[in-house]
């Protein structure tokens, strides 16, 4: 007896010390740029870069470093940098304004190198700092053959038990309903049917940064032993994708089944529904948070478009200036160009809207940018002609 208590006594406290590993509480020191006076922007960034600097100490990097030459002379050295912890909690700890126009930010962090997926108070500090980013669910279902999606109505079985699942983990969502009572039903039956685009304008003209869309449908089959129980088994397939409604990007995607049996064909077949969606809201919050994780320790993609410009060689400055001129900027793709317009994708470290603040403030080149619109994942700017300066 003594033995298997003692034995018992050593498996607790590997446990323990097990348990203790995966977290560590850290002290970290980053910056701010202060831009144009916003002082609250800039104790943001300098958080921010704070926190990254606290997952890399606990975790460290990996580190991929390309230099590019051309005629001899360096262009750039480009570090792609992973981690794979992530701040579960932390706090401010002090502020300060230095001489270099920018300000200094020590935090205290509580990093954690374990499975995200399942800490909620993870999830939700990841979900605060990627800025509570709003959902919205459209399923089309079909149960037994009878379509429970309307244009007029509010949740079928499907959206519902997602989203119950995914506001356990503290997933924000805007109400479906009101999408289907303003939008035009072509648009709709459109985004139902797999058109990402018409997805990405629906959820922005509700109020979502993010939809989750697709479709689900159940079967019903009855095995020969089960005839006399009049039992019947149903099954549901599930096929979800998630778009970001500011730029129409596919962010996750998944397929789910649930089966469930019983007597009556329409109750098993949302009994069916019901599992599915459980497991595909699990499976789309992992997705989902880990997306956010590399957002905010490694690098995000935004999209620049830019109008006014007036020639290729202003493009082409405008593109290779951006790395110099915008820190954290990793890699920069130019998508389209045309009528004086141009798309860009830029992998970088920082938030859209801090890389705003900076172009806006800065001449590139002698290249003047006006921002005119601003998402959590899509910058719209203008160039500032000449003419328009010295007036």
């Amino acid at each position: 007896m003594k033995i298997q208590i003692k034995t018992l006594f050593v498996i607790f406290t590997l446990l323990i010390a097990a348990n203790g590993q995966d977290s560590k509480t850290v002290t970290a020191t980053g910056f701010g740029a202060i831009l144009a006076g916003d002082m609250v922007k800039a104790k943001e960034d300098g958080t921010n870069d704070a926190l990254r600097k606290a997952v890399e100490q606990v975790v460290g990097t990996i580190i991929d470093s390309r230099t590019v030459t051309e005629n001899y002379m360096l262009l750039e050295d480009k570090i792609y940098t992973k981690t794979t912890g992530y701040v579960q909690s932390y706090e401010v700890l002090s502020t300060q304004e230095r001489i270099d126009n920018s300000l200094e930010v020590t935090v205290r962090a509580v990093v954690k190198t374990a499975d995200l997926k399942n800490d909620i108070e993870g999830i939700i500090t990841t979900l605060r700092r990627e800025g509570m980013p709003r959902l919205m669910v459209l399923i089309k279902e079909e149960n037994f053959g009878q379509s429970q999606w309307h244009y007029s109505t509010a949740m079928n079985t499907a959206e519902t038990a997602l989203m119950n699942t995914m506001m356990g983990y503290g997933f924000p969502f805007v109400d479906a309903a009101t999408a289907k009572a303003n939008v035009k039903q072509n648009a709709m039956m459109a985004a139902l049917s797999g058109d990402a685009a018409a997805g990405a304008a629906i959820a922005k003209q509700s109020g979502a940064e993010i939809l989750i869309i697709g479709n689900a449908k159940t079967t019903v089959t009855q095995l020969p032993m089960m005839r006399s129980s009049g039992m019947k088994t149903n099954s549901a397939n599930m096929n979800l994708r998630v778009v970001r409604a500011d730029d129409g990007i596919v962010i996750a995607t998944t397929m789910a089944r649930g089966v469930a049996a019983h007597i009556d064909e329409m109750t098993g077949g949302s009994l069916a529904l019901e599992k599915a969606a459980k497991k595909a809201a699990e499976d789309l919050k992992s997705k989902i948070i880990e997306k956010f994780r590399k957002n905010q320790y490694e690098q995000r993609q935004i999209q620049l478009q830019v109008t006014n410009i007036t020639s290729f060689e202003q493009l082409n400055t405008l593109k290779n200036s951006l790395p110099y001129y915008v820190r954290g900027v990793k890699n920069v793709y130019q998508r389209s160009f045309g009528s004086g317009s141009a798309l860009f994708d830029i992998e970088i470290t920082q938030k859209a809207e801090t890389v705003a603040s900076e172009l806006s403030a800065k001449n590139i080149e002698g290249i003047d940018l006006e921002i005119i619109g601003v998402t959590q994942n899509k910058l719209t700017a203008r160039i500032v002609s000449t003419k328009e300066e010295t007036k």
